[in-house]
């Protein structure tokens, strides 16, 4: 059994997968991609007796970035990003909050730096950037607990659009077949919208693979 406790919530106009990650002893919790009703998510904290250690952000775009400064005031946990995503959180044009009626300019407290390894909530994280959504996206990797958050990068059967500020399709599919399909195929794949998915699976059935 893995040690490994995943709550999914959909939120936001686009139907963003916010996630709520933890070890099963653990009281501490990683909240991933707070798209919006930061409410919400601290509610759900508090009726479980969690604490909010850190907040990770997969990239920059408006809709998983929405609730992420009220969530920090909410718990006091900060915000980690990529370390080439700063351009695009900091600037309401490039994330596109600006089109949806709330700008959003976003300094994250810490840049992870690709590679990186950290504990949080009982668990051990890796940071893999995977630039082609945007130019600082990245993934988690969970390899103890062979789960992965893709954010926007990877969903099942499909993979992110590349015609936003800072994204680029050749370097997508490089990160995703360079960086992510050599993951062995059992790992979950948790992505930033729709259905988790399987590495193996969408080696086999990806059409944009």
């Amino acid at each position: 059994m893995k040690n490994i406790k995943i709550k999914t919530m959909v939120l936001g106009m686009v139907q963003t997968n916010c996630y709520i990650v933890r070890a099963r002893d653990s009281k501490e919790a990683v909240v991933i991609d707070p798209a919006d009703r930061a409410e919400k998510i601290y509610s759900y904290l508090n009726e479980n007796d969690l604490v909010c250690k850190r907040i990770l952000l997969t990239h920059g775009h408006f809709d998983h970035i929405m609730a992420a400064e009220k969530l920090k005031a909410l718990t006091g946990a900060g915000i980690y990003a990529g370390e080439n995503e700063e351009t695009l959180l900091n600037d309401s044009n490039l994330n596109a909050s600006i089109n949806f009626g709330r700008e959003v300019s976003l300094k994250p407290d810490y840049f992870l730096k690709d590679k990186e390894e950290f504990e949080a909530a009982g668990l051990i994280w890796q940071v893999i950037y995977t630039p082609g959504h945007t130019e600082g996206g990245a993934c988690y990797y969970l390899k103890d607990e062979s789960t992965l958050f893709s954010g926007d990068t990877l969903f099942y059967e499909s993979i992110g659009r590349t015609d936003l500020p800072t994204g680029n399709h050749q370097r997508l599919i490089e990160s995703i077949k360079s960086r992510l399909f050599i993951l062995p195929d059992e790992t979950e794949v948790y992505p930033g919208h729709g259905r988790p998915t399987t590495i193996g699976h969408e080696k086999q059935y990806n059409p944009f693979l």
